[in-house]
């Protein structure tokens, strides 16, 4: 049984990087690797694969941690279903469209994604959410939408952090987050003596 699950970014590895830390800290990690060859499957394939990731780790009832790409891909996924039941980490999500070294991007969905977070949206168990404040990616008015659509347990925006949060920050976030996991909720789904808060 995975001790958690991992949604990468676009060309990430469970292999490599945040997967293989989180396979030395913690055992088995599974989930997704977006690989330039998984990439190439539809859209609508993309969200259902992502769907049954998700799946995997409510049964499992382990974290489940969700990078750039991924993180978008996971927003998507809470469209139209049952909040989730475990844990999640967003980690420097997608927020839309964007501007990526110079390139406008335009992730699928774009326009669903801006209509949604206008209102309330699913939060599961457990959400904790972590973006750089220098992030290409940021948009600061798409995020606090997202904030206030999801309402997150944790969150924070870090100065002098881009899009790919420094190595040291990354694992410290990381191990606090499945350490709470592993934490018995109380009946409510929330975890005792744990306060929001926001950098």
């Amino acid at each position: 049984m995975a001790a958690v699950f991992l949604i990468t970014g676009r060309g990430g590895s469970l292999e490599h990087g945040l997967g293989a830390h989180l396979s030395s800290q913690f055992g088995a990690v599974t989930g997704m690797s977006l690989s330039a060859e998984w990439l190439r499957q539809s859209h609508d394939d993309q969200i259902a694969a992502v769907m049954k990731c998700v799946a995997e780790a409510e049964a499992a009832r382990a974290p489940l941690i969700a990078n750039s790409y991924g993180a978008y891909l996971l927003l998507l996924a809470l469209l139209g279903r049952p909040p989730i039941d475990t844990s999640v980490m967003l980690l420097s999500p997608v927020l839309g469209k964007t501007v990526v070294s110079g390139t406008y991007f335009r992730p699928p969905d774009a326009r669903r994604f801006a209509a949604a977070i206008e209102g309330a949206l699913p939060k599961p168990a457990w959400l904790e959410i972590y973006m750089g404040e220098q992030d290409s990616g940021y948009m600061p008015n798409v995020l606090e939408k997202l904030i206030e659509a999801l309402r997150p347990d944790r969150h924070a925006l870090f100065e002098g952090e881009g899009h790919t949060l420094s190595k040291e920050l990354i694992e410290a976030q990381v191990e606090a987050f499945v350490e709470r996991r592993q934490r018995k909720p109380e009946r409510n789904g929330h975890y005792p003596c744990i306060p929001k808060y926001r950098d």
